[in-house]
């Protein structure tokens, strides 16, 4: 299924990653590419993952490795990604994204 995003998640991606970089060289790289693996798993199955606290919409899933969550919503016709959200962050953190 098509993956559209919300407009502050290419940011989260940027500091994220712009983080990693700074803390080992190729972390950055590493990271980027274990979300794009979870990014690929939600495009071919986005029903396969558990949701979120108690929303009957919004669904996580975590990537390997790293603290980071993508949450996103089954829409017709297509997958919303809400946000990339630290595990440290505030659980509800990106949920009221459409």
């Amino acid at each position: 299924m098509k993956l559209s995003y919300h407009r502050r998640v290419q940011a989260e991606v940027d500091e994220a990653v712009d983080w990693y970089e700074e803390q080992s060289a190729g972390l950055g790289e590493d990271f980027f590419a274990k979300l794009k693996d979870a990014l690929a798993q939600i495009e071919a199955r986005p029903e396969g993952f558990s949701f979120w606290l108690a929303s009957s919409s919004v669904r996580r899933v975590k990537l390997r490795r790293f603290p980071y969550d993508v949450l996103y919503e089954i829409r017709p016709g297509r997958v919303r990604v809400l946000c990339l959200r630290h595990e440290k962050r505030h659980p509800r953190y990106g949920v009221g994204r459409s």
